[in-house]
């Protein structure tokens, strides 16, 4: 996309790896987590699972140890109302995504369109134009994609911001935002459709569904 907001008509492929490249080196969550020890990677899993039940884990789901690596590794966050775990946040973020256990709120906006093929189930998110505050609302399909007639109903912007806080969850999750199409693009941002903002956010917590699986059934 360019800064205007409006989609680069040549290569729009492009704009979505070289975000997901930059997300990728700002936050290397996939890589931090795949040079984590096994017990590590299934607290984390335990961790994911509760969110995906819809129900908020909290700093005694897990043992001690692992939950001190976790937080080193900024893979969980303690938050107000519990354990955060991209995509998911305990805190009130604005950004809510309903899923069939229930609705949870989402780290930002790319975290929220990737929750629905990491849950395996269609969700509804809601949220507001981080410009006007005019309501948004989407419906992504468990595979993670959109319809065609939701494609267009809003846009996600990517503020250049915040970028070296040291939590994402502090600094990088708060400058990426819905917006409406009816305001223009920060000149410090960068905008992308909802499809291109899902495929982001589907291929960056990619690894997540095989790290359940390789440690379903375990506990910490």
């Amino acid at each position: 996309m360019t800064r205007s907001g409006h989609p680069h008509p040549s290569d729009p492929k492009s704009a979505t790896l070289a975000g997901l490249a930059r997300l990728r080196a700002l936050f290397p969550l996939e890589e931090r987590l795949r040079a984590a020890a096994p017990a590590t990677q299934a607290a984390y899993a335990q961790v994911l699972n509760h969110w995906l039940r819809a129900t908020p884990p909290t700093r005694t789901t897990i043992g001690e140890a692992a939950l001190a690596i976790l937080l080193d590794l900024d893979a969980v966050v303690p938050e107000e109302h519990g354990l955060g775990c991209y995509p998911f946040s305990a805190h009130d973020t604005g950004i809510a995504v309903t899923l069939p256990a229930g609705t949870v709120n989402a780290m930002c906006a790319i975290d929220a369109l990737a929750i629905a093929r990491l849950a395996r189930a269609p969700t509804r998110i809601d949220a507001a134009c981080a410009a006007c505050g005019t309501a948004i609302a989407c419906h992504v399909g468990e595979n993670g994609g959109l319809d065609h007639d939701q494609a267009d109903i809003a846009r996600v912007v990517w503020l250049r911001a915040g970028d070296a806080a040291t939590s994402c969850s502090r600094g990088l999750c708060r400058q990426i935002r819905f917006l409406c199409l009816a305001c223009p693009v920060p000149h410090a941002g960068e905008c992308y459709t909802l499809p291109q903002a899902a495929a982001i956010g589907n291929a960056f917590f990619g690894f997540q569904p095989a790290l359940l699986a390789a440690h379903a059934g375990q506990r910490t």
